[in-house]
């Protein structure tokens, strides 16, 4: 695979290309700084709402008229919000580049917010919040976020707000927001797929290149995590069958020079094969849950390590000490040779089975900019993990998978059960 082509365009945004000939559609990935680290104390939720707005609606053309557009091509675009950056992707053709890029530019630069729009978005998220209320894995999932991210970091808060919150926003909050943090700089687009030099700077640099920020230049700075204390937390849904136990602690960011010893031993405590260790354990051997795995999320300012599992209530204590089990096996039972063995050949070869797929080549792209990886980092990709020693592993994970260090939250027909970590 040839190195990815990288351009800043003059006004600040920067597009990456990928060139797969064998592939004959165009898949993109991109980011704008304006998630919910971008959100000041009064503007909780805002960019939730602004990111599902964008597609309802322009100065230029309704939201039936933007929809029209895009099918009558047979393209897509979806934005999201998230922690750190208001994301969007699409697919198209060569033929429907330019035209797709378009209408991307023109929801981003020219959003009209129309009052009825905000009216159904701010339905659909209180509807999502009541579903999410009822859900014991989501809400364990979120009070375990809370708090390994204490005091209302952005990690650790529901990117919808709650909904007091969101019964309160109004649409000069969403005009406000967007006009701060929604333009051209610090923009990724990430493109791959049949694509050539000559479509990229007529079909998507051109397009892109119109944009013009009305706010700051300066990304609002992602803050450091506060300090966690470990504590635990039990959520009764007494109308509920099954319970969830979410147990974690803070950890390591992207650019950490132990994130990639991490994230292999996190591959073979909770992931590989059967859920890794913890899986195989209280899944296969004792049948004590539905599910268990782990779980390593590593952004830019800290990262959030977990594990995870879904039980009958009345197998939460021995499941609970199985986890806790699991966790002591790393000083006890560190990983084997074989074990590092086979999970450096896992994420070797995951690597390249995902490349097959357009839409994870551009995904690819896009992390490699935003964190800073370099253009040849697949290229670099399976040295970096051949050169992960295993004592490295073994002390990462001993370090990282402390049940001292960690939170737990469970959810579900608790009662006035609690058992400790």
């Amino acid at each position: 695979m040839t190195l990815p082509d990288r351009t800043v365009l003059d006004n600040g945004a920067i597009l990456v290309s990928q060139a797969v000939p064998a592939n004959p559609f165009i898949s993109f990935r991109g980011s704008v700084p304006a998630g919910m680290t971008a959100e000041g104390p009064d503007e909780i939720g805002v960019a939730e709402f602004t990111a599902r707005l964008l597609l309802s609606g322009s100065r230029r053309a309704s939201a039936s008229k933007v929809a029209e557009r895009l099918e009558g091509i047979g393209a897509t675009l979806e934005f999201s919000n998230a922690e750190e950056a208001l994301a969007f992707q699409g697919r198209c053709t060569r033929e429907t580049a330019a035209e797709t890029v378009r209408v991307l530019a023109e929801c981003l630069a020219e959003p009209a917010f129309p009052p009825r729009e905000i009216e159904r978005v701010r339905g659909e998220i209180l509807n999502d919040l009541r579903l999410e209320s009822d859900d014991t894995r989501h809400r364990a999932m979120r009070a375990l976020s809370r708090l390994a991210f204490p005091k209302g970091h952005p990690y650790g808060r529901d990117p919808k707000g709650d909904e007091a919150r969101v019964r309160t926003i109004r649409r000069a909050d969403i005009v406000a927001f967007h006009g701060a943090h929604v333009g051209p700089y610090g923009m990724i687009v990430a493109v791959t797929g049949d694509v050539d030099r000559g479509l990229v700077e007529e079909s998507i640099a051109r397009p892109l290149s119109r944009l013009r920020s009305d706010g700051s230049e300066d990304a609002v700075p992602i803050r450091p995590p506060p300090a966690h204390t470990p504590r635990s937390e039990w959520i009764r849904m007494p109308h509920k069958t099954q319970a969830d136990v979410v147990v974690g602690a803070p950890s390591v960011a992207r650019s950490d020079p132990d994130y990639y010893a991490l994230r292999l031993a996190n591959l073979l405590f909770g992931r590989i094969g059967m859920s890794g260790r913890v899986g195989w354990n209280l899944r296969e051997e004792q049948g004590l849950a539905y599910y268990a795995f782990s779980s390593l999320d590593a952004r830019t300012a800290g990262g959030l390590w977990t594990v995870s599992a879904g039980v009958n209530p009345a197998n939460l204590e021995k499941a609970i000490r199985g986890i806790r089990g699991e966790m002591d096996r790393m000083r006890s039972d560190p990983f084997s040779s074989e074990e590092v063995r086979r999970g450096r050949d896992n994420q070797i070869g995951s690597l390249v089975v995902s490349l097959e797929r357009n839409a994870e080549v551009a995904g690819e792209l896009h992390r490699m900019e935003y964190y800073g990886l370099g253009m040849d980092f697949l290229e670099r990709f399976p040295d970096i993990v051949r050169d992960v020693s295993e004592d490295r592993v073994r002390e990462v994970a001993r370090k990282a998978f402390d049940p001292r260090a960690c939170s737990m939250v469970v959810a579900g027909p608790v009662g006035k059960a609690r058992v400790s970590l």
